[in-house]
């Protein structure tokens, strides 16, 4: 068993032990077993899921994995249950980050718009993977 936290500026959104972890990074999803070598890397949007099953992972947004051989930690922007994810807001926040990055002047902005397009799509793939009407 591996013990497993997400941490979010609002605090602590998940702690458990599990048997296996998979994560969304930048450079795709890892697994993570107990006794995994050290490792530090970037978190991309996503879904975080235990011992195999994705219909029960928490989806999470930007942020930093740290793991060791006995824990992992998730310090993310934002982590969610699927379920409470509202894909209105959601929509309506990739929209208006298309339209921003439309009329972007400098790369600073075409990052920061780039970066919530992406967030709000993962997310909004995330609730029409559980099922929920998008």
């Amino acid at each position: 068993m591996i013990k497993v936290e997400i941490v979010t500026p609002k605090g602590l959104h998940f702690s458990r032990e599990v048997n296996s972890v998979n994560i969304p990074t930048v450079e795709g999803e890892i697994g993570v077993l107990e006794k995994h070598m050290y490792l530090m890397t970037m978190l991309k949007p996503g879904l975080v899921y235990f011992d195999g099953q994705r219909e029960k992972g928490i989806a999470v947004t930007y942020g930093i994995v740290d793991v060791t051989p006995e824990k992992v930690i998730i310090l993310a922007e934002e982590a969610y249950n699927v379920g409470d994810i509202d894909p209105g807001k959601e929509k309506e926040l990739f929209e208006q980050s298309m339209k921003k990055l439309a009329t972007a002047q400098t790369m600073g902005e075409i990052e920061e718009y780039t970066k919530l397009m992406e967030r709000a799509r993962t997310l909004l793939e995330l609730v029409e993977r559980s099922g929920r009407v998008v």
